[in-house]
């Protein structure tokens, strides 16, 4: 039935315009009557429809007059149906109707809550003014706002809800998924941005109303997603655009990816005795496959001597409220990370239960694997199945099944060995001084760090700049992804099989 309500829009304005000579007091009047009306199809069976909305009408306009303290007379009778009834334009007024009801779900909750008491709940004043513990004059500054808002938001209501693409990782220790995982998350996050907005005017921007803002905020605040002053809320986190990311990889040229591709094979190539002499389970696997874990550890490595010496990057990560630690990397236009990405996770096993240790993974956007994630979050089952040798000796059949269909074991002579090198913590030692030692990548990275600070400094709003070294520090990493694409493209690094789960980008460190 509250369809029908929209053939008498017009109508119910005309009956008021023609009573109050008022294009404004009309519309006010108008809108109180059919937010009466709509609000009064929910409590029972209405055996008219027309004549309930006639008697809401006389008596909302009586109340009016009250209120002014002028002498009425209530008028329900059928004479006021006849000159206006054949009056309507369903389809223009159908708009407008719904118009109005889109303008009030972009108010806040201070307008919102008042013009629903006062029109929906038919509450007066007074009662409005003590539900909420204000005084009766606030009530109504805050209805004639209201009222003000809604009729000029009439007009500009023609934003519309747009998916966002932007995917989000961090460089830390928490979870910025459970912020940032939803569209409504991703298009609060966009609408202020460039700079702080009410929850109204991010209603607008977003066409999402604000009842449904409210609690989104709130929980995006929590997690230092979204910061809050006052009326006002920004975007507490640097987002990068298909463009500025177009010119932050612009340092990152065909030349300078080639020169450096040269100077880590050179480098390899020239350690690879040294290396071997490491005596890690894996340093005599062919080099193709070793690339993906050596390429990344060089840069890894280089990066960790620049975060010590380097004034623009951060010594340590900044805290958050929910316990974790780090920036969110928020990267606008993409859904999943391509080859230009790269990152590195470590998966920690303390003695508890069983033997200590560690895996670390190097990948890129191309290589990541979700389940693999998923599996090495909770791996210590291959931990303690693993010798020194790399041999593996699994005391549950489905543990081996698991390491089988995760690519983290491989049978080569009858026997069962870990796909990945294995260290102890010395000879991980040992590496990680391997890995520092190519000084010309040291004074490339140097460079390249340089050059991300600048396109960030250029992109990034003012009240951001202290996130812009994080960020840096979480995107310099992408260099090593480049140098491996080159390697690939070479032939001369192992190229992932579609079919299979990447495992050759993982180390192990065992206790």
């Amino acid at each position: 039935m509250s369809g029908e309500i929209l053939r008498f829009v017009e109508p119910v304005y005309r009956f008021c315009l023609k009573r109050l000579s008022s294009h404004a007091d009309a519309e006010d009047l108008s809108q109180e009557i059919l937010l009466c009306v709509l609000q009064g199809l929910g409590r029972g069976e209405i055996r008219s429809l027309d004549a309930y909305v006639w008697k809401i009408a006389h008596n909302r306009y009586a109340k009016l007059l009250d209120a002014r303290k002028r002498d009425v007379t209530v008028l329900c009778g059928d004479e006021y149906l006849l000159d206006i009834a054949a009056e309507s334009d369903e389809e223009e007024n159908a708009e407008e109707y719904q118009a109005v009801f889109r303008a009030l779900h972009t108010l806040s909750a201070m307008y919102r809550e008042i013009l629903v008491g006062y029109y929906v709940r038919r509450l007066d004043v007074q009662a409005i003014a003590r539900l909420h513990g204000i005084s009766a004059e606030t009530v109504k500054w805050r209805l004639h706002a209201g009222r003000e808002k809604i009729r000029e938001r009439m007009d500009h209501m023609e934003k519309t809800y747009e998916r966002i693409q932007m995917h989000v990782m961090c460089n830390g220790c928490f979870g910025p998924g459970q912020y940032l995982d939803t569209q409504l998350y991703k298009a609060i996050a966009k609408a202020c941005y460039e700079s702080p907005l009410t929850i109204e005017e991010i209603s607008l921007a977003t066409g999402v109303p604000t009842l449904y803002l409210e609690d989104a905020l709130e929980h995006m605040v929590w997690g230092d997603a979204i910061e809050q002053s006052g009326q006002k809320y920004a975007t507490a986190f640097i987002i990068t655009s298909a463009a500025q990311r177009k010119k932050m990889q612009s340092f990152l040229s065909e030349a300078v990816v080639k020169e450096t591709a040269d100077t880590v094979l050179h480098y390899v190539e020239a350690t690879r005795e040294k290396l071997r002499g490491i005596g890690f389970y894996g340093c005599d696997f062919p080099v193709s496959r070793l690339l993906h874990v050596l390429v990344p550890a060089l840069f890894y490595a280089t990066a960790e001597c620049a975060r010590e010496t380097s004034a623009l990057l951060p010594k340590q990560r900044p805290p958050r409220k929910d316990g974790g630690n780090g920036w969110f990397i928020a990267d606008e236009g993409i859904e999943d990370l391509d080859g230009s990405f790269a990152g590195c996770n470590r998966y920690d096993y303390d003695a508890k239960g069983g033997r200590p240790g560690r895996f670390v993974q190097y990948w890129t956007g191309g290589t990541f694997d979700g389940g693999l994630s998923k599996t090495l979050r909770d791996a210590r089952f291959f931990l303690d199945a693993i010798g020194r040798d790399g041999a593996c000796s699994f005391a549950d059949s489905a543990d081996a099944a698991k390491a089988f269909a995760n690519g983290l074991c491989e049978t080569r002579d009858g026997r069962t060995y870990a796909a990945m090198p294995v260290f102890t913590e010395k000879k991980y030692g040992a590496f990680l001084e391997w890995a520092k030692g190519c000084d010309e990548i040291g004074a490339l990275w140097q460079k390249w760090i340089e050059s991300l600070f600048r396109a960030y400094q250029a992109c990034a709003p003012k009240r951001l700049a202290d996130q812009i070294g994080g960020n840096v520090d979480g995107c310099s990493f992408n260099l090593s992804a480049n140098v491996l694409r080159e390697l690939q493209g070479r032939g001369l690094a192992d190229v992932p099989e579609e079919a299979c789960v990447f495992t050759k980008n993982l180390l192990l460190i065992r206790g």
